[in-house]
């Protein structure tokens, strides 16, 4: 079964790689905003999301021409920006090697009714607060959708790791959703 192909993806990716301005201001326009807060969930800090948004953006211009219209514009940008944000994250050594736990308890957490009546923007200053480790491999499981095994090949970790770092990542927030769920009484 054949993928259908979104045309005006395939074009915009065309004329940037041919150096068109006008399609380079309209793919920043489109997905400047989406690749900002995918920087900002993995490094935490605004004023280095916005610096890896700008490198994820010149390596985007430079490597379109490399674009197969497989899967959408925006998810191709969007993995070169995860990859340049953990190439920047192990240059800087900021992704550490965490023991592997093997005593892993049922995770006690929130039912979804109590999580949905959390504020997006809390739940993310939430994840924003995990350390930075926990944070990477939570937005590659979680948001990203990565397996343990992609996680592991991306991080240079085995895939138990990725999985046991995944699940204090996911102890440690529902801590905090927990005691924020206790504090507004939304029980």
């Amino acid at each position: 079964m054949s993928k259908i192909v979104n045309i005006e993806d395939l074009e915009l990716a065309k004329k940037c790689a041919r150096g068109d301005e006008d399609a380079r201001r309209e793919l920043y326009t489109k997905y400047a905003t989406s690749l900002y807060a995918l920087c900002l969930r993995y490094i935490g800090d605004r004023d280095e999301a916005r610096d890896l948004l700008h490198d994820s953006i010149i390596k985007i211009f430079d490597t379109i021409g490399k674009y197969k219209p497989t899967g959408t514009l925006k998810s191709w940008c969007s993995r070169v920006t995860v990859n340049l944000v953990l190439d920047y994250l192990r240059k800087e050594k900021r992704i550490e090697k965490l023991p592997l736990e093997k005593n892993e308890d049922k995770i006690l957490e929130p039912l979804n009714e109590e999580v949905l009546q959390i504020p997006d923007d809390v739940l993310m200053q939430m994840v924003e607060r995990l350390p930075q480790t926990k944070r990477v491999v939570f937005n590659l499981f979680c948001i990203e959708g990565y397996s343990h095994k992609d996680i592991a090949k991306m991080l240079k970790i085995k895939e138990n790791t990725s999985s046991s770092i995944l699940f204090k990542a996911r102890e440690t927030l529902a801590e905090e959703i927990n005691k924020y769920i206790r504090s507004k009484e939304l029980l």
